[in-house]
């Protein structure tokens, strides 16, 4: 079997590390969550939820569907806020991580 056929046969997942209090709500500091290709933050934090329902609901503005402004999503170190938002879309391997965003001053 070629390797590129080897490839897309692995599942791919995103690796989620939580900081402070997300922590506590997961139980854990980090999470490997499976992904289907071209799936965005939005969709990862849906299928979240349907095991973490209090530790998305801290993420999300529930007014606006959008990430809270006080918390801070990185994609392999970038903010998604600077990328496009929860319609980010995720790869193979990619590493989120989830906290509180820093007080300013």
């Amino acid at each position: 079997m070629s390797e590129g056929l080897e490839r897309l046969k692995r599942p791919m997942e995103v690796f989620i590390r939580l900081r402070e209090d997300f922590r506590k709500k997961a139980g854990t500091d980090s999470l490997r969550v499976s992904i289907e290709e071209g799936e965005t933050v939005d969709t990862l934090l849906i299928k979240l939820g349907k095991r973490y329902a209090s530790l998305v609901e801290e993420i999300l503005d529930p007014r606006t569907g959008e990430i809270r402004e006080d918390i801070d999503v990185l994609l392999n170190n970038r903010h998604i806020q600077r990328i496009r938002g929860i319609h980010t879309k995720l790869k193979d391997k990619d590493e989120l991580i989830i906290s509180p965003r820093e007080a300013e001053g």
